[in-house]
């Protein structure tokens, strides 16, 4: 999830040289230190695209990992921004959930008769599993709002300051009723499966597609 505090840099990109854009996808097993110490991370649903060439997507099943491609990529996408979503601004970071959903699926959703061109039947039942992980992730999204501060209250902290917050706020939240719930409705994901593994480079080959697509619209939408 891209936060006020995590802003990606823009990547390299000279239009007089016609140069592609840096894309890089990686396994949610090869997630940084970092993040495999939250206490919320499970390498099976967990995803983020902070940025082109800093994606990371689960290789866990053909439709959970479907799901959370179109999600993060969503995140990437500057049409109807909102305000900054940031551990000091649940409505923003719920709206931009929310956002990220709708607008990686209509990226996505044109590649899923070639994502299940060996087998046409897993369509549907992929569509199905998106709209299911999206509400359970939301309902997640709307749990963790006692883990959020005051709006504002990170606005003088140094990035290693708030990394040093968010990470007791993590923590904290883990171990109450309502982070229990979160670690619940994770598990009811990972039951959202078909069955079948995904073909991981055919997966980053439509990934790779789609923010193609995503980051042209960028450049349009800027102008």
């Amino acid at each position: 999830m891209i936060t006020k505090y995590n802003m990606p840099e823009v990547f390299d990109f000279n239009p007089d040289q016609e140069k592609e854009p840096s894309i890089i996808i990686k396994k949610s097993t090869e997630a940084p230190e970092s993040v495999r110490q939250n206490p919320f991370y499970n390498k099976d649903i967990w995803g983020r695209a902070n940025s082109p060439d800093d994606i990371y997507l689960p290789d866990s099943d053909q439709a959970i990992s479907f799901a959370i491609a179109a999600h993060e990529i969503g995140h990437l996408v500057k049409a109807d921004q909102g305000a900054e979503a940031g551990l000091d601004d649940f409505e923003a970071t719920y709206q931009e959930e929310q956002r990220a959903w709708e607008k990686g699926w209509q990226y996505l959703k044109k590649y899923l008769p070639e994502y299940c061109q060996e087998s046409p039947g897993a369509a549907a039942e992929i569509h199905e599993a998106y709209e299911k992980i999206r509400d359970l992730m939301m309902q997640a999204t709307k749990l963790s709002q006692d883990m959020y501060l005051e709006k504002g209250s990170l606005d003088t902290l140094s990035p290693e300051e708030i990394q040093t917050i968010t990470k007791q706020q993590r923590e904290k939240f883990s171990t109450t009723e309502k982070g229990q719930e979160v670690e619940a409705i994770f598990e009811q994901i990972k039951n959202q499966k078909i069955g079948q593994k995904p073909n991981w480079d055919q997966l980053v080959e439509i990934v790779t597609q789609a923010v193609k697509e995503i980051i042209a619209d960028n450049q349009k939408h800027e102008e």
